[in-house]
């Protein structure tokens, strides 16, 4: 397992590093960078010719300038790595040096050399290993040893050669999920998910998760738990990051102004994002939402669940309050308390799912009216 890439998830949260955002975040990253600086192309120009090394590995010889040369290969890749989420966070400087004491000539010697012994243990007949009189080639603590360098020079070629097409592989099933979003008719878990699993399919990859104090909040000197994740390929930590984000109502979108990707944490069917847009409106540059108002393309209420609810229930209590059937008064309150519940609907997705439509509805808002009133 790469010990390089390795994130935090609770609660709808990814932490890494020192930076903390909502599930899904670096999905959505990862679809606006693909194009702005070529990174996986570039990263594939220095993987290219470790195809020569994996081979030798794999059928137990070594030359050693071709080992070395990988070395230099993949220290090339730590130029562009900065560009994409989020290994802008973490420590590319020691995984570098990493990289590059993995790589250096006495380690390839050290491969060279328990090949060569590997081979005089293939040579012991059947007394010598009944009765464990093994060559003097074998030393156990040197096999140990050796055999845990190549483990690591193995995961660290692993790791580097998949990273490109990782990067591709995900950026084009992200896009294909975000193109099939107009199938559904709610932007919600239970809608979403069987578009998911058919555009990744239930493949498992494996991550190592260990379970560890995180601190509550910036300012909180309480810890609570979290799951610590450790990924051997950078596809698993996208796709994890995807489904994290997924399960908690978190999916990419992409905005019809600017035309860049955004992380939307509700069911609304929001068309367009709160960053900057490409163009002026009388000199001024507004966010691509209020652009898209003063164009006449401001998104309908009707979009979004919370407000489509909210709005028919008060149409429903101004009836009712023309019809004679509620006083003023209770319509007035009931109205409050409709605009209370919508308000919290928007700042707690949860609310929002579970109980929201359940408070909303004449029955029960009208009797918490009436308790209000008393």
């Amino acid at each position: 397992m790469n010990p390089f890439l390795t994130a935090e998830y609770r609660d709808g949260r990814v932490r890494i590093g020192d930076k903390t955002y909502a599930a899904g975040a670096y999905a959505v990253h990862l679809m606006n960078q693909y194009y702005k600086n070529d990174t996986a192309a570039r990263i594939a120009v220095f993987t290219t010719d470790n195809f020569r090394l994996e081979n030798m590995l794999r059928l137990g010889y070594l030359n050693l300038s071709e080992y070395i040369r990988s070395g230099e290969r993949l220290a090339n890749i730590f130029t562009a790595l900065p560009w994409l989420k989020p290994f802008d966070l973490l420590d590319t400087d020691s995984e570098r040096n990493r990289i590059a004491k993995l790589f250096a000539k006495d380690n390839g010697e050290m491969i060279r050399e328990y090949f060569a012994r590997r081979s005089k243990m293939s040579e012991m007949d059947d007394a010598q290993e009944v009765f464990h009189i093994y060559p003097k080639e074998y030393d156990k603590d040197f096999f140990t040893h050796a055999e845990a360098l190549l483990e690591e020079v193995n995961a660290a070629l692993c790791f580097y050669d998949a990273l490109s097409e990782d990067i591709r592989n995900a950026f084009e099933k992200l896009r294909d999920f975000v193109n099939r979003m107009g199938e559904v008719s709610r932007f919600d878990e239970a809608h979403l998910l069987p578009i998911a699993l058919e555009i990744f399919n239930a493949a498992p990859f494996p991550v190592r998760t260990e379970y560890v104090p995180q601190q509550k909040n910036a300012k909180s000197s309480v810890s609570v738990v979290a799951r610590k994740l450790y990924f051997d390929r950078y596809y698993s930590f996208v796709i994890t990051d995807f489904f994290e984000g997924l399960h908690y109502g978190h999916y990419p979108r992409r905005c019809g102004i600017c035309k860049n990707y955004f992380l939307m944490t509700s069911a609304r069917r929001q068309q367009y994002c709160n960053g900057i847009a490409p163009y002026e409106v009388r000199g001024k540059r507004l966010t691509c939402r209020k652009y898209a108002a003063s164009v006449h393309r401001k998104e309908l209420a009707a979009a979004d669940p919370v407000i489509d609810l909210y709005n028919r229930r008060c149409a429903a209590i101004r009836v009712e309050k023309g019809r004679q059937t509620i006083t003023p008064e209770f319509a007035k309150a009931a109205q409050t308390l409709a605009k209370e519940y919508k308000l919290r609907a928007k700042q707690d997705a949860a609310y929002a799912k579970k109980q929201y439509a359940v408070n909303m509805s004449r029955e029960r808002l009208y009797a918490e009216t009436d308790k209000r009133m008393k």
